[in-house]
């Protein structure tokens, strides 16, 4: 049996060839789901007090020279990781081809800890070292870890991940159900509410370490996740990942749905610091006797008026939800946000007319607004911040299907700039639906956009909105005409693009 030792992450192995050939020489472990070792049917694994070897029969190379080269890769890459032990070690075996495989010190995995015999202090400690080590590995990689607590152990105190496989990142959604799975777990794991608590706050900035807008995603993940009795622990938590003034901003939402009835809610979407368009809309709605508004994002952006914008839809008490512009000004500037060259632009110019609370009611604007018959969002469903992703003709059946599989008929939404309907009757899409009304009880599935107020993207000239009624299933779009050439002389004397000066008097 021919083995070579490739090398450890931290340089000097400590390991020995005659170890490997030792625990090669023993019977390979039974693996077994809540056993001390866990693993896939093609892992074979070998143990002695000191150290765990593992090979996989599927990392089969025809030649020494390949395998060394892959060992050699891999080292180089789980070092940049900076998640695994540092006597973690590679080596090259000749069985039929040759094989690579690796050993690491022998430790205790998270899920052989009775957790309920631990202090508050050691168990949120662990708890919370797991969260970092995923939470910074997924800031540096784009790429998450297998969430199990199977998959982290302890050697002297110290945290680190076993598995050998990272997988595709998915926008914390696994991440998400990791967390439900542990608050479904609360007794076995000893934690109270006061803990979920303070693990929260621990949790927040793990999650701004990746972005701006992952304690959104996580805080949304979750809500959707069933956790049985412990809903009430669930509350506690995601409570620390939204701040107080957010939270008002979601009860105010609330309100508005529960204060119309059947009453009609004007809809509104990107409003892009353009106040003639949004005061004429808002006249609108008035003289129609519309008195609940919501506005589906992105009130800031590409327009010369943001502070404007932002004071009227105070003033007239909007319940508004968070675009991707809005969050760019927001959290000044994050490079995570989807944004063109020219919109950026623009976007880098409202950071410097707003003052620190007109930027801080943005950060506090909910991502999305759901009810038991509908949601809104700024940018699709779909999308884990739901402010980048687009719905349009090649996003829309994929966004349709998403809302059927979860009992959600309709679904509000902006960022497009397109005014219209796309529509799902049993599983067939329709075609797009572009009406002054839409009956929308025939739709197993419906996105529907008001279009936008500031910036019309469908060659509509004028501010674009909707009246949606709840209770009716029905949905009137209509467009406002306004003073366009006085807006874009105030953009040209701002030196704004010129291009996107002449997107808005095209409406294009």
């Amino acid at each position: 049996m021919t083995i070579s030792i490739i090398g450890a992450l931290s340089g000097l192995p400590k390991v020995t060839i005659e170890v490997i050939t030792s625990l090669l020489e023993g019977p390979a472990l039974n693996m077994s789901h809540g056993g001390d070792f866990t693993g896939k049917p093609s892992t074979q694994l070998h143990a002695d007090a000191s150290w765990v070897l593992k090979i996989d029969e599927r990392r089969n190379f025809s030649t020494e020279e390949v395998a060394h080269k892959w060992s050699a890769l891999q080292i180089e890459k789980e070092r940049a990781y900076g998640i695994y032990h540092p006597q973690r070690c590679w080596f090259v075996i000749q069985r039929k081809g040759w094989v690579v495989g690796n050993i690491s010190p022998r430790m205790q995995p998270l899920h052989t800890i009775d957790f309920s015999t631990l202090s508050s202090e050691q168990r949120l400690n662990y708890l919370t070292n797991l969260l970092a080590i995923y939470c910074r590995f997924a800031a540096g990689s784009e790429k998450r870890l297998d969430e199990g607590l199977s998959n982290f152990a302890l050697l002297d105190d110290q945290l680190f991940y076993l598995d050998d496989d990272i997988y595709p990142w998915d926008s914390f959604s696994s991440f998400s159900a990791m967390l439900a799975n542990w608050l479904r777990k609360s007794d076995e794991l000893g934690m109270d509410s006061d803990q979920w608590q303070v693990l929260g706050k621990s949790l927040k900035p793990l999650l701004r370490g990746y972005s701006s807008s992952a304690d959104d995603m996580v805080y949304e993940g979750l809500s959707d996740q069933f956790v049985g009795s412990f809903e009430m622990h669930k509350q506690t938590l995601i409570s620390e990942l939204r701040s107080v003034e957010s939270c008002v901003m979601v009860k105010k939402a609330a309100a508005v749905v529960l204060q119309s009835g059947d009453e009609p809610i004007g809809m509104i979407a990107d409003v892009h610091a353009n106040l003639p368009a949004f005061e004429s809309v808002l006249k609108r709605f008035a003289e129609m006797g519309v008195e609940q508004i919501m506005h589906l994002g992105d009130i800031v952006g590409y327009g010369p008026q943001p502070a404007a914008c932002i004071r009227l839809a105070k003033e007239q008490s909007i319940c508004c939800i968070r675009g991707n512009h809005d969050h760019y000004v927001a959290h000044h500037g994050d490079v995570k946000v989807a944004a063109s060259r020219s919109a950026q632009w623009t976007l880098d110019w409202t950071i410097e007319q707003l003052d620190d609370d007109d930027r801080a009611w943005l950060a506090t604007l909910p991502v999305r607004h759901r009810t038991d018959k509908w949601m809104a969002v700024h940018g699709s469903p779909i999308d884990k911040s739901f402010f980048n992703g687009y719905v349009y003709n090649m996003t829309a059946e994929k966004n349709l299907e998403h809302l059927r599989s979860r009992d959600i008929r309709i679904c509000l939404h902006g960022h497009s700039h397109i005014q219209g309907v796309y529509a799902m009757q049993g599983s067939v899409v329709l075609p797009f639906i572009n009406a002054a009304e839409v009956d929308l009880n025939p739709f197993s599935a419906s996105l529907i956009c008001p279009g936008s107020v500031g910036q019309p993207r469908d060659g509509q000239v004028g501010a674009e909105a909707a009246i949606f009624y709840p209770d009716r299933m029905r949905i009137e779009l209509f467009t406002v005409p306004y003073d366009i050439e006085k807006v874009a002389l105030e953009m040209q004397d701002n030196n704004f693009p010129e291009r996107i000066v002449q997107r808005l008097r095209a409406g294009r």
